[in-house]
């Protein structure tokens, strides 16, 4: 079975806000450091995740495949 992940690289990230004013229940803006973190890992990778990640504008964010 597979499982995916979603693996946020905070060294690329600009801290732009789209991927939690897109998809807020998987992304934030980490108030300390003022990059985006995941907040929490979906169960399943929705269309608004999806979105989020083709959106982000320095390719920080990627949806990893586990396999268990």
């Amino acid at each position: 079975m597979s499982k995916f992940k979603i693996v946020l690289d905070q060294e690329k990230c600009i801290g732009c806000n789209t991927c939690p004013l897109i998809d807020p229940d998987t992304f934030e803006i980490d108030t300390t450091i003022y990059k985006a973190k995941v907040k929490a890992q979906p169960q399943e990778i929705s269309e608004k995740t999806k979105t989020a990640v083709s959106s982000c504008p320095v390719g920080a964010i990627s949806i990893i495949e586990e396999n268990n």
